[in-house]
């Protein structure tokens, strides 16, 4: 099938893959003096998006779509760099309830100011009214995305 007879929906769906995959490497490569791999940050700025929340294994695992064993990982990592805290559940003792540290939260507006000066330099040319327009498409293409999870 040639480019052109690709439908509608394909096309969205690949470049929405694309440039998830180009955007990734260009945070990378501006976070690279940092010492924070691309994937431990944004596991970090999930935390951050609600500071008071917890959060357990299974619970981050169901939500980045992704085994247990490989988000215990990721997890400690952040543990060890006291970027996240762990509290045990008070009836269960082989759950520990995560939640970011006031450090982690530093971290991650320090990260996000890194990367701040390439995010606007990519919609620089974009009117605020596109801006608006696509911001409110692809949260409508994720929250049905979120909605309709098949894991």
């Amino acid at each position: 099938m040639s480019r052109s007879e690709r439908s509608a929906e394909e096309e969205i769906l690949l470049f929405c893959g694309i440039i998830a995959q180009l955007s990734r490497s260009r945070a990378s490569h501006h976070l690279a003096s940092h010492d924070l791999p691309f994937p431990l940050f944004v596991l970090l700025r999930h935390f951050c998006h609600d500071p008071e929340r917890e959060w357990t294994i299974g619970q981050l695992a169901a939500a980045f779509e992704v085994q247990q064993p490989g988000m215990t990982k990721q997890v400690r990592k952040l543990l060890d760099l006291k970027l996240l805290r762990a509290r045990p559940d008070n009836s269960d003792k082989r759950i520990r309830w995560l939640s970011v540290t006031e450090a982690g939260q530093q971290l991650r507006d320090e990260l996000l100011a890194t990367l701040a000066p390439d995010q606007k330099a990519i919609f620089a040319t974009w009117s605020a009214t596109e801006l608006a327009d696509l911001q409110r498409l692809l949260g409508k293409l994720k929250n049905w995305l979120d909605d309709n999870r098949l894991l």
